[in-house]
């Protein structure tokens, strides 16, 4: 009994034993396979990803190359039928080729001039693209690459843009632009499966997926206003954008509208910020995948373990069976990545080689032999000096070779090709040495480019900026020489106008001393006759006295206008008693003849010579003249100042000002006289006006000592 006993607690022991190890084994078996998963989903991605950023960056050369041909230029700087007709055959060509959607140029406004579809019902000449950020940072000088639904063909695309230049290479004259379609693309990469795969911008809009359904629509929900912006950047059409109902609660897993929960991964795309490919995988199916051959696995092993210790063998047979299915699984896919490798390596539009560290040949691009003119069983197993000119092989033996076998690495190395025609070519090369598991270097991958156009350009540019250089320096010569003849012809006529304006001065004082010494004298004696005549002729004959009468008022009324004219041609006050006096009763005669409030202020001004003392009369009666005959002002002020500097003469109105930008409207205003006058004795006016604010005038002249 006691044995019996002993059994049965040893059997469920071991059976117990036997059940939490097949738990302990089965959470176990679960988290690695997770884990497993998730890593495979993530060398997918970035395999994936290094892929699709290959596909879509590989006509940023082409439009470079498109951006630089001569008849795209001559389009632009000369419209006419033949140079249009050239153009578009270039466009023709590259789409053609290329196997391109599109290509066409646009001018420096952004509308298309010309384009490889102008036949198709959606052509784009004619059309405005300005709005498209491509064109925009390509007007700026940087090449663009950009990812859009077309607005006229409703198609996908990814567009390159390049700016094109004029002959000098310094101004932009257009734009050129290729658009891919993203079709193969989606087709090659984006295969369909249990997984979810979505090539997402920033916002979260699909934009390619293995799902039909999914594209176009958000990966998140956004508010209104980033929903608004994508809507204005026409990126992806006119919307709406309907939310996937997907949402994003923990860190590796995302749910959508059902609660269903899926594995996120996440990668970002080279050379296109914040796109994203992301890889999402029911959490159920996984799960599934997991449990359906544990449970299948887990009541052999139990019973094995209870019943017969060869089923547990026959159970781990099953287990490596399976884990030889998934190594194989395995091999198959590293197989198809290897061939997938080869394809893009040979098919890519770069020159590529590989040399073993015998400096052989090993491998090379379709694209390498195209351009060098042989077939590959010529160059395969060849010296790859054997192609260089006799000083790029001494320089590639005696210094490149051993610094890229040293540290595994070399970039921008000038070289000089030589193809089977005999055609030199130069060409930039780039390498990075691919090492063993003990850290050799047991060959290359290089690419090089072809800078022979670039080289010549460079040469022509030398010599052209030369040329330059010795322009400007004549120009500069020439230029000084003349300025000199102007600065002495400005200086005399500065000088004639000096003498003209003090030659007018002095007739003016002339004139006025005559007008009033001696036409004065003469209208007085003449009135103290007519006063006589009227006291004796009176009595005798009142008409007549009432005549003499009117004589008498004409005469003073004369008189006074003959003191008013000499006044105005040179006061005596400016004189005898100086430019403060001579204004101040300038102000008041103003406000005598008019119904303008007048207001002087001054400083005590220090004795000045006589030409600056009338330069800033006359400016102040040719301001205050201004405002009553234009600006209706009701009050006028005047100020004269002085400082450390010199004296400030400053004439400011209420009136109804005008537009002091519009030289047209104040040429009448004797404005240019009053800048004239100031130029002449060393001083600056300055004139500010503005509807309807009223007008300053202010004269500043510097006095020495």
């Amino acid at each position: 009994m006691r044995l019996r006993t002993i059994i049965l607690i040893l059997a469920l022991f071991a059976f117990l034993s036997a059940c939490a190890g097949g738990i302990l084994y089965y959470y176990s078996f679960q988290k690695a396979s997770f884990q497993k998963t998730e890593s495979d989903a993530y060398s997918r991605l970035n395999l994936l990803t290094d892929q699709l950023s290959f596909y879509l960056s590989e006509h940023i050369k082409p439009v470079k190359t498109l951006s630089g041909i001569k008849e795209l230029r001559m389009a632009l700087k000369d419209t006419d039928l033949d140079s249009i007709y050239g153009a578009n055959q270039i466009l023709d060509n590259f789409t053609k080729s290329l196997d391109l959607e599109v290509s066409y140029l646009m001018k420096k406004n952004g509308i298309t001039l010309c384009s490889s579809n102008r036949n198709a019902h959606d052509s784009f000449v004619g059309k405005d693209f300005s709005f498209r950020p491509y064109y925009k940072k390509a007007i700026k000088g940087t090449p663009s690459t950009y990812l859009a639904l077309g607005t006229t063909s409703r198609k996908r695309g990814v567009y390159y843009s390049h700016p094109v230049y004029d002959e000098n290479k310094t101004d932009i004259i257009g734009i050129v632009v290729i658009k891919a379609s993203v079709e193969f693309v989606e087709t090659k990469l984006f295969p369909k499966s249990k997984d979810t795969l979505l090539f997402v911008d920033p916002n979260g809009i699909i934009f390619i997926s293995n799902i039909d359904d999914l594209r176009f629509k958000l990966l998140w929900k956004l508010t209104e206003e980033k929903n608004n912006k994508i809507t204005n950047s026409k990126q992806f059409g006119n919307g709406p954008w309907v939310w996937t109902g997907f949402s994003k609660n923990q860190t590796d897993y995302v749910t959508d509208k059902n609660n269903t929960q899926y594995l996120f991964a996440s990668l970002n795309v080279t050379h296109y910020p914040d796109w994203k490919i992301i890889s999402l995988r029911n959490l159920k199916e996984i799960k599934k995948q997991v449990s359906e051959p544990f449970v299948r696995v887990l009541g052999p092993v139990v019973t094995s373990i209870l019943i017969l210790t060869g089923i547990l063998v026959l159970v781990l047979y099953q287990l490596g069976i399976q884990e030889l299915t998934k190594r194989k699984k395995a091999e198959k896919e590293l197989r198809l990545n290897e061939e997938r490798y080869r394809r893009i390596y040979h098919k890519t539009p770069a020159m590529l080689h590989s040399i073993d560290i015998e400096g052989q040949i090993i491998r090379v691009s379709d694209h390498w032999l195209e351009v060098m003119g042989y077939k590959r069983e010529a160059v395969i197993g060849k010296q790859l000096v054997s192609f260089f000119t006799p000083e790029s092989k001494r320089y590639a033996l005696d210094i490149i070779f051993p610094k890229f076998f040293n540290t595994g690495f070399c970039k921008d190395v000038s070289y000089t090709y030589i193809k089977k025609n005999g055609e030199k070519m130069d060409i930039m090369l780039s390498c990075y040495g691919l090492r063993n598991e003990n850290d050799e270097i047991i060959r290359s991958l290089a690419v090089s480019v072809d800078v022979t156009e670039k080289n010549r350009t460079q040469k022509d540019l030398q010599i052209a900026t030369e040329k330059l250089a010795q322009y400007s320096l004549d120009l500069e010569q020439q230029v000084t020489k003349r300025t000199a003849q102007l600065e002495k012809a400005q200086d005399n006529l500065k000088t004639l106008s000096k003498n003209i304006i003090a030659s007018q001065e002095r007739e003016k004082a002339t004139v006025a001393r005559e007008l009033h010494d001696h036409l004065g004298q003469v209208l007085t004696a003449l009135r103290f006759d007519a006063v006589w005549i009227k006291n004796f002729i009176t009595p005798v004959d009142k008409k007549a006295g009432k005549r003499t009468d009117k004589m008498c008022s004409l005469i003073d009324d004369t008189i006074n206008d003959v003191r008013d004219m000499a006044y105005r041609l040179r006061p005596r006050v400016l004189d005898d008693l100086g430019l403060v006096d001579a204004l101040e009763s300038l102000l008041l005669d103003f406000e005598k003849r008019s119904t303008v409030s007048c207001v002087f202020k001054h400083d005590k001004i220090p004795k000045i010579n006589d030409t600056l003392s009338t330069a800033l009369y006359r400016i102040g009666q040719e301001a205050i003249t201004n405002s009553l005959r234009h600006s209706n002002a009701t009050t006028i002020t005047v100020e004269l100042k002085t400082d450390n500097e010199g004296v400030a003469l400053t004439i400011q109105d209420n009136g109804s000002g005008f537009n002091a930008a519009n030289r047209n409207e104040f040429d009448g205003f004797g404005l240019e006289g009053m800048k004239e006058r100031a130029n002449l004795v060393g001083g600056k006016l300055d004139i500010f006006s503005q509807e309807p604010n009223g007008t300053t005038i202010c004269c500043k002249v510097k006095i020495k000592g």
